[in-house]
C-alpha cells in the first residue's frame, strides 16, 4: 500500500521547507564554523531529511567518529539519497558526476558542503579530480567515493572501477567498506529509492514520497590499508566484501528488473 496523497502533499512540502533551510544554513553559517561544527550541522541535517521521507536508517559495525582522517569510504550505489544516508552517520567529502552540480537545491549544497565534481564524459578529468581527493586527504578530510560508476538497484553490486582509489594508496589511507540495503516497511529488500536508466530526480523523489516507510542499513565492514594493495586488488577486495554483504539477504526482495550491467576497467567512478 502507497502513502495517501494527503500524507504525500505534506511531505512533499516539508522537504521543500527542509531544503530551504538546508540552503540558508549553508549560505550564513557555515564559513563561521570549524569542521567539526560543519560536519555535525551536515549530519544533522542529512538525518533530518531521511525522517520526513520516512526512511530509518541503521548503522552497523565500527563506523568511524564524526570527522575521520585520511579515510576513504567506497559504498554499492543505489541512488542519490546514498549520499545523505551516509552523511546522516557520518559526514564525507563525496566525489559525484558533474551533472549533479546542475541539479536544482541539492546540486548548489552538495557543491557548498564540499563535494568534488568529475566529469564523466571526460576520461583524463580523473587525473584532475585524483590530484583534489589527494589534497583533501592530507588537509585531514574524509572522502566517499562510489566505485561502481554508475546506480543499481541495489539487489547485487556491480565490478568496481579502480581509478579513485589510487590517492587512497599514495596517502596510506585507510579505506572502509560500506554495503548498503534499503528494506520496505514489510522488512523485504526494496528498489523503490534506486535512481536508474532515465529516470529524472523528480520521479525518483515521487516513488519515495511514496513509500509508507523504509529503511537502509549500512554495515561498516573491516577497514584496508590501502597502501598494501595495488588499486585493482583494492578494488576487487572491496567489491568482494561489500557484494558479500549486499546479497546476504537477498531471499528477501521484491519484484524487480536486473541491476544494469557491471562496468569493466579503470574508468571513471562517480556518484550518479
Amino acid at each position: 500500500m502507497k502513502t495517501p496523497r494527503l500524507l504525500r502533499a505534506w511531505r512533499s512540502a516539508r522537504l521543500f521547507l527542509h531544503l530551504l533551510l538546508g540552503l540558508t544554513e549553508v549560505a550564513l553559517l557555515f564559513k563561521r564554523r570549524d569542521a567539526a561544527s560543519r560536519a555535525r550541522a551536515i549530519a544533522r541535517w542529512s538525518r533530518r531529511l531521511c525522517q520526513i521521507l520516512g526512511i530509518e536508517v541503521e548503522a552497523r559495525g565500527d563506523h568511524p567518529e564524526l570527522v575521520p582522517t585520511n579515510t576513504v569510504l567506497v559504498a554499492n550505489h543505489v541512488s542519490w539519497l546514498d549520499i545523505f544516508v551516509m552523511n546522516a552517520v557520518c559526514p564525507s567529502r563525496f566525489v559525484a558526476k558533474s551533472e549533479v552540480r546542475r541539479w536544482p537545491l541539492i546540486g548548489w549544497l552538495c557543491h557548498r558542503t564540499g563535494t568534488l565534481f568529475v566529469a564523466r564524459e571526460r576520461r583524463h578529468d580523473t587525473v584532475r579530480v585524483n590530484r583534489q581527493i589527494a589534497h583533501a586527504l592530507s588537509s585531514g578530510d574524509c572522502i566517499a567515493v562510489f566505485p561502481e560508476g554508475s546506480t543499481t538497484h541495489g539487489l547485487d553490486v556491480a565490478s568496481f572501477n579502480a581509478s579513485l582509489l589510487q590517492p587512497a594508496i599514495e596517502a596510506g589511507a585507510q579505506l572502509q567498506p560500506i554495503a548498503l540495503r534499503y528494506y520496505d516497511q514489510h522488512g523485504l529488500r526494496s528498489t523503490a529509492a534506486a535512481y536508474v536508466g532515465e529516470m529524472s530526480l523528480i520521479e525518483s523523489m515521487g516513488l519515495l514520497l511514496a513509500e509508507p516507510r523504509m529503511r537502509v542499513t549500512l554495515d561498516y565492514l573491516p577497514t584496508l590499508a590501502a597502501q598494501e594493495y595495488g588499486r585493482r586488488e583494492l578494488a576487487q577486495l572491496a567489491q568482494q566484501r561489500i557484494a558479500e554483504r549486499v546479497r546476504s539477504d537477498i531471499e528477501l526482495v521484491v519484484a524487480a528488473p536486473e541491476p544494469s550491467q557491471p562496468a569493466n576497467g579503470d574508468d571513471i567512478s562517480p556518484s550518479r
